[in-house]
């Protein structure tokens, strides 16, 4: 029997206002982040939906519960698995808030041309854990299969309002 590889799945939290465009990475492209410079699109996703929740819980921490925006769990599939960048590999402040440029440096030839579809790195939130970077410009982009999606709500537990501490 032939061997046929399994696809990888990744998980992308996402503001249900953007469900029409699953896959952009605009935003990303026009704000930059942690990982790509303002001018370099790539798509940000998590090896689980609770490592996905966490990433978005730290920038939303700011806003009263009633004020989070709708979002949408999106359960992508990929058909390679990533290319693995474990902390020991970054630079010791590849978490430091202020400055993310060690870290674009520290991918700046996959960043330029990618070799693979994706890499992992570890999460600043959960440093165990990888979030999974999708480039784009890589071939293999529109392969990119979303395979589910569903509302996903934050469960109320979770946040505490400025005014209920």
């Amino acid at each position: 029997m032939p061997y046929t590889k399994s696809p990888v799945r990744v998980y992308r939290l996402i503001k249900e206002r953007f469900l029409s465009t699953p896959l952009s990475a605009e935003g990303a492209r026009r704000l930059g982040g942690r990982w790509n410079p303002p001018g370099v699109g790539i798509l940000y996703t998590s090896a689980s939906p609770e490592l996905a929740l966490l990433e978005q819980i730290v920038h939303l921490r700011s806003l009263p519960y009633s004020d989070l925006p709708r979002l949408v769990l999106l359960t992508l599939e990929i058909l390679e698995p990533p290319r693995l960048l474990n902390a020991s590999e970054l630079p010791t402040n590849w978490r430091d808030e202020a400055d993310f440029s060690v870290n674009h440096q520290a991918i700046a030839t996959w960043l330029a041309k990618p070799d693979v579809l994706a890499i992992g790195v570890p999460s600043s939130v959960v440093p165990d854990s990888f979030n999974y970077l999708l480039h784009p410009a890589h071939a293999s982009f529109g392969n990119i299969t979303v395979a589910r999606t569903s509302a996903f709500p934050i469960d109320t537990r979770l946040w505490k309002d400025s005014d209920e501490i």
